[in-house]
């Protein structure tokens, strides 16, 4: 069903689970109608929680979120891939597959230089183009430690264009022969953690701009979904899977 903004259907939830990049900004600024849908929702009652398939923990998502301008009382909290994975780990040796020079937050678990030192492989990011996917290959054949991945997608966008993401890197270690438990849209940990922070309402709607990941992930939640044009949706015209709702922009 085709709507032209959120106010269309926002009085019949409880709880709204709303990604980040794609939907709410661009990665470097808000869209246009993000401070008006977030206002709105705050006078409604209705608690939300942005969602980020990220490597990081919360604090890094969350200082974004309120450098770009969203105010604190808006949103109950800003739930990563990361800090659910974060808190299932265990404190023993990992290694951390990650963009040089980026700090994921992972304090308190022992971190060691090579993986065949590690107990653990935390696939957090990826350093492409500057390690290609076969350097990676390099790295991890023969391992068969467990890996968490703690951002499924495959590709990301670099100012090199397209480059593999932390999902690319975990697929190769499947194929390597490593297990690996993957943590993020769409999977159901992420969710099932952010709708805790809300009390479990039973009215649920989840807004996201991929329906590989939000669309797919919602309905495996058993959510409805709002899918917005944005993002990696931008310039298509045939949705799979199909959302319950489509809006050209996050807007009220």
């Amino acid at each position: 069903m085709q709507i032209e903004g959120l106010s269309a259907i926002a009085a019949n939830y409880d709880g709204m689970l709303i990604d980040q990049f794609g939907v709410i900004h661009d990665g470097e600024r808000l869209y246009p109608g993000t401070l008006r849908v977030f206002a709105e929702l705050h006078r409604a009652n209705i608690p939300v929680v942005i969602m980020t398939n990220s490597g990081k923990r919360r604090d890094a998502n969350y200082r974004r979120l309120l450098r770009m301008g969203l105010s604190r009382e808006w949103f109950v909290d800003a739930v990563s891939s990361g800090e659910v994975a974060y808190r299932s780990l265990e404190s023993r040796p990992a290694y951390i597959i990650g963009k040089d020079g980026e700090d994921y937050g992972f304090d308190g678990i022992p971190l060691v230089g090579d993986p065949k030192d590690a107990e653990i492989i935390l696939i957090l990011g990826s350093n492409a183009p500057q390690t290609t996917l076969e350097d990676y290959r390099r790295q991890l054949a023969g391992l068969t430690i467990p890996a968490l991945c703690c951002n499924p997608d495959q590709l990301m966008l670099t100012p090199y264009g397209l480059q593999p993401a932390p999902g690319a890197i975990a697929s190769l270690y499947e194929e390597l022969g490593g297990k690996v438990t993957w943590i993020g849209k769409p999977y159901r940990a992420i969710y099932d953690y952010a709708l805790s922070l809300i009390g479990n309402p039973q009215r649920v709607l989840c807004i996201g701009d991929s329906p590989e990941h939000d669309v797919a992930g919602g309905h495996n939640a058993g959510l409805e979904v709002l899918l917005v044009t944005t993002g990696v949706s931008a310039g298509l015209d045939r949705f799979d899977p199909a959302p319950d709702y489509i809006a050209a922009s996050f807007t009220w």
